[in-house]
């Protein structure tokens, strides 16, 4: 059903980007950079506050359609979100004794070794979870839902988002996504968030994208503007 709305598509994009950067710096970088593993750390923080968002965002707002129209599936999920729970607080606990054990080489060592195994680990079962949400899970509310109602689920969980996590979500997702995947985001920011919102977002677009890619999106959103404006 590739032409109809997917509720997954853009935030998963984020985060197996987020967590494919994550795995990266852990492999390629060596324990005694302290300047690069304090950055990993950093962003290892800001992660675990996207993801633990992604599913406190799901419970409140597409459970009840789970529940409803595929229970089954709801089970399935909602195993495989406290599997990643427990995974997740060891992969913190791991991280607060990389940042206790400063101090000491050979336990540094140890600590980044295991914390970059079960990192992969850990990201290997969050992209067959990811998988399941939009394989069976997204299969059960496309056969229940329309797109409006999709869209109204969409709505509500960006709107329930703090501001400071939704620029961590887009950090990941503007450059994770397509050229015209962040059109049609950008293009409803522009209609439909405040003007300090949209031109926020559009900065860190800008931050984010590559030169070419954000000439094309700044250039497909002043069409879409001079448009509107002639109509």
């Amino acid at each position: 059903m590739f032409n109809r709305f997917d509720l997954y598509a853009p935030v998963h994009k984020g985060i197996r980007f987020a967590l494919s950067g994550l795995c990266y710096q852990a492999g390629s970088v060596d324990h005694s950079d302290k300047e690069k593993v304090n950055a990993f750390v950093e962003e290892f923080r800001q992660v675990t506050i996207i993801l633990e968002a992604h599913s406190r965002d799901e419970d409140a707002n597409i459970n009840d359609s789970y529940e409803k129209f595929a229970p089954m599936t709801l089970f399935l999920l909602e195993k495989e979100h406290g599997a990643l729970e427990q995974k997740l607080e060891q992969l913190i606990d791991l991280v607060d004794q990389l940042e206790s054990k400063k101090q000491n080489s050979n336990e540094l060592k140890r600590i980044w070794y295991q914390l970059g195994k079960d990192l992969n680990g850990f990201t290997a079962d969050y992209f067959s979870h990811l998988q399941s949400e939009e394989g069976p899970g997204m299969k059960a509310l496309w056969e229940n839902l329309n797109d409006d109602q999709l869209k109204v689920i969409s709505i509500n969980i960006r709107s329930s988002i703090p501001p400071q996590t939704m620029s961590i979500f887009m950090h990941y997702m503007i450059p994770a996504i397509s050229h015209l995947e962040r059109v049609e985001m950008f293009s409803d920011m522009k209609r439909f968030a405040p003007k300090e919102a949209y031109t926020g977002m559009l900065s860190l677009a800008k931050s984010r994208l590559d030169q070419e890619s954000w000439e094309q999106l700044y250039s497909a959103l002043d069409g879409i503007n001079a448009k509107e404006s002639s109509d």
